[in-house]
This record gives structure tokens, sequence and C-alpha cells, in this order.
């Protein structure tokens, strides 16, 4: 028997000729092949033969090829190979196919929950109706009806057991939907692309490098005519990849993002990542050098003199590195540009320390503490600053760049649009275990059993799924979910 191994960029590495149930297959499942080791071939219904996972848009693994064929030699097939690494599609059009094969998985996994949803359901339906005849009177031993009582009680905890079970695996699902539906969003994130830029530009390099028969990444590569060749190819996917990121940039650049850099900060200056204003000690080519939170909490603003320097210290017999003065490091940390996400000047904190926080009814909630604030009011807008936990809004004093204008035409084609119907808030969370069985109008979590005092706040209205999509939200008498049509403005929602 002929066994064909296949692989080009755009198909992957593909193996035909096999048949069901033969030696082949149980070669192609061993757990050894791929760049990493680890994974083995999978049958594909559509495809009609095996594939090798995560070896599209690469270049041939030889040392899996070379190893599935003398394997399968040793058991008696004749293997033919045949590898083009020249044959590819664009990046584009594989980013188009990662977010359309995203789209897919959401809703599959969508139907998935709803399934899991109904089973739940369902499981506590029916131990319902059988306790419904159980008053809470006991087993009454001897009794004829002893057998049954016991036997009734079994199948009502079964049934229990089998709806905590689907409940679990409806929520498992729906936070597959929910990751597989943001996955356009991940994927051009501004400051995920440029570090992913970041990394695409050092492999460009050292492509180069071995194009001039230097070393890099601590080996060389081949520079006969076929080596050059797929470095030349490698190179042409490098640039390729890098202009798509590029202009990924340009269009966040467009809609108002700011690409920060060495050139937007002095010493003195103060740089806002993760709800804390912190002074910047040193400028670098790739990051900056403010002080270290780890011991700090509750602190909206960090200065230098917050420091803790431990000079003529010592630890376990050994004695502090640091000499002291203007030069030293001690307690700081480093901030890569791409984690930055606001700038203020001394003045410009001084004057947000300075202004005195309004009263508390015309305060918001604080990101930050909202779990255990119970609804207090503890964000001051005024000061950008909680009162309370000392979170620090990111915000630019300095003028980002304007959105760039529409053409004169697109601005036409927008008035004689139908106006969008924008999609509603997200439905309210509990505030102690922070799930999605919190009951806004009754102020109860049916997870945790949250009931806290006071006066009942409205419930946000639900999403609006798009036409076509399963929807379903948690039944209000237990924890199982109950699979619905639109619910309508008022009700929660579970998703």
């Amino acid at each position: 028997m002929t066994i064909k191994i296949t692989h080009t960029r755009r198909e992957g590495t593909l193996v035909e000729g096999t048949e069901k149930g033969d030696e082949a297959g149980k070669i192609l499942m061993r757990k050894e092949y791929g760049r990493r080791g680890g994974l083995a071939f999978r049958w594909g219904y559509d495809l009609q033969c095996w594939y090798l996972r995560h070896s599209r848009d690469h270049a041939a693994d030889r040392w899996t090829v070379n190893k599935v064929r003398g394997y399968l030699e040793k058991a008696g097939y004749t293997v033919v190979v045949s590898i083009d690494d020249h044959k590819r599609r664009s990046y584009a059009e594989a980013e188009a196919e990662r977010i359309e094969r995203a789209g897919a998985r959401a809703e599959r996994y969508d139907g998935y929950a709803g399934n899991a949803a109904s089973r739940a359901e369902a499981a506590h339906r029916s131990a319902d109706a059988i306790s419904e005849h159980m008053t809470g009177e006991p087993i009454k031993v001897g009794h004829h009806s002893e057998r049954r009582h016991r036997r009734d009680i079994e199948r009502m905890d079964n049934h229990m057991r089998r709806g905590i079970e689907e409940s679990r695996k409806a929520s498992y699902w729906a936070d597959r939907a929910a990751a597989a539906e943001h996955f356009e969003a991940f994927r051009r994130d501004p400051n995920r692309t440029l570090r992913r830029l970041e990394k695409l530009r050092k492999e460009l390099r050292d492509i180069e490098k071995w194009q001039r028969g230097e070393s890099a990444c601590g080996f060389p590569r081949s520079t006969t005519p076929e080596g050059l060749a797929t470095l030349a190819t490698e190179r042409d996917v490098v640039l390729e990849k890098i202009a798509f990121e590029e202009a990924v940039i340009a269009g966040a650049e467009a809609r108002g993002f700011k690409v920060w850099g060495p050139d937007d900060f002095t010493k003195g200056d103060f740089v806002n990542a993760g709800g804390t204003w912190r002074e910047v000690l040193r400028v670098n080519k790739k990051s900056v050098t403010v002080p270290h939170l780890v011991t700090r909490t509750g602190m909206a603003v960090m200065r230098s003199r917050d420091r803790e320097c431990t000079a003529g210290t010592v630890y376990y017999g050994h004695p502090s590195p640091c000499k002291g003065g203007k030069r030293c490091t001690c307690d700081t940390q480093t901030l890569p540009y791409d984690v930055v996400r606001g700038w203020a000047s001394g003045a410009d904190i001084a004057r947000l320390e300075a202004t005195e926080p309004e009263p508390e009814a015309e305060r918001t909630v604080c990101p930050h503490c909202k779990r255990v604030a119970k609804g207090e009011k503890r964000f001051s807008t005024a000061r950008g600053m909680c009162t309370v936990c000392g979170y620090a809004k990111p915000q630019n004093f300095e003028a980002g760049p304007a959105p760039a204008p529409e053409a004169a035409e697109h601005q036409e084609q927008a008035e004689q649009a139908p106006p969008v119907e924008e999609l509603a808030p997200v439905a309210e969370t509990c505030p102690m275990c922070h799930s999605s069985q919190w009951h806004a109008e009754v102020r109860r979590c049916a997870h945790c059993h949250h009931a806290p005092e006071g006066k009942p706040t409205p419930a946000r209205p639900p999403p609006r799924w798009r036409t076509g999509r399963r929807t379903w939200r948690w039944c209000s008498s237990r924890s199982s979910p109950r699979r619905t049509p639109a619910a309508p403005a008022s009700a929660p929602c579970g998703r």
C-alpha cells in the first residue's frame, strides 16, 4: 500500500492513502510528533485524510515527516513525500479565516451551553417531581413503603447530581463561547499588536543575519542555494506580517490610540498603569523605571520618596548591594511602554490631590472595589480617584491625536443609513460572589444566597444577542439555567 505525505504552507501536513483500522492509523495517533513533540495526527472528516495540527502557515517540520516516514516504511508501507514550502496563503487571508472560525466556534459552544442548560432544568424538574409526594416524612423501617421510599430518595439524588453537573457544563460552554466571541478583539488589541510587532521585527533581524552568514539565536543556518531560498521565503512572510500589524496600529492611532515611547516621558512625570499614578524615576529605551507597588496598596499616587532604601541592610548574612544615594535602585520596577495607560505632569497630579471630592451622593461606584463596596459610591469623578481603595482612573492629560476625519461621501452615506440600535448594557451581577445568578428585583443571589439590606435598585436590561443565537438565563428558583427566548428588558440575563 502506498501512503502519500504532503506539506504546503496553505494546507499544512497531510497524510493520505490509509484505511480504517490499519496499522498506519495507530502509528499516526502516537503523541510524539510536532515541532515541540506531544502531538498526534488527527483524522479530518472534511478533508478525508490525516492532518497535523499547527502545521499550516509554517515551513515543513522535516523531523516529523522523516519520523513518520520511517515508522510507516518499517511497518511495510510505501511512502511518497511531497514538500512545497513556497505555496502559501497571505497573512490577511489566514487572519480572516481565524476570525471566521472563531465565530463558528462561538455559535457551536453557545448551542452546547443551551443544550446543557436544558438537560439541567429537566433533571431538576424530575427531582422536584419526586419530592412533591415526600412531605418530610421519615423512612418507615419495616413498612411496605420502605423500599420505594429509599428508591425515590436515590433517584432524586441522582437527578440533582445530574442537574448540578449539567449546570457546570452550561457555565463552561458559555465561557468558551464568550472567549470565542472576543477572539477578534483580542487579536486586534493595540497593546498586544505592539508586542507582536516587536517579536516579528526581532525575527526579521535574525533572518537577515542568517542571510549574511552570521549567527543568530545562538546558531547559524545553511547558506546553500536551497537554504537561502528558504530564508528568502521566511523573510517575505515576516515582512507581510509586519505590514499587516502596522496597518492595525495605524488604524488604532486614527481612532485615538496613543503609542508611547521614550520621547513622551521625562524624569518627574507620572504614568498610570494598573490604576496607580507612579512617578517616573528613569526613562529607558523600552520602559520607564517607577517605584514598586508590591509592598503598598491603597495608594493613588506613588512618588520616589515613598520608596524604602535597603542600603546597609543585611539579609541572611549577605549585605544589600545598594550603596544608596542618587543611584539607589531599591524598591523599583520597570514598566514596558505597552502597559502604560495614562500620562500626567507633576502639576496635574498636585491639582488632582488638591481637589476636594464631591459629596457621596454625587460620586460613582468604584470599578476596582465594587465587589466589597455593596453599592457604596466611593469614586470621586472630580479627583479621578477612589476615596477608599485609592484606585486612580487612567487618563491622559496630554492632548492625544485627533481621530481622522471621514470623507464627505462617507458622511452622506452615514446620514442616509438607518440608525443602528445599540446593545443594552451587561446584566447586573452579585456584589458578593460576582455570579450571574443575582436577581436585582429581590436583591438576592441564587448561588451564594447573599441578600443585602437596603433599597432595591432596578436591574439593567440584558444584552440582545444576534439573530439566530440561542439565549438562556438562570432559573429564578434554583441554580440551574433555563433556556428561554430573548428575555424582556427587565429580566436579569445569566449569560
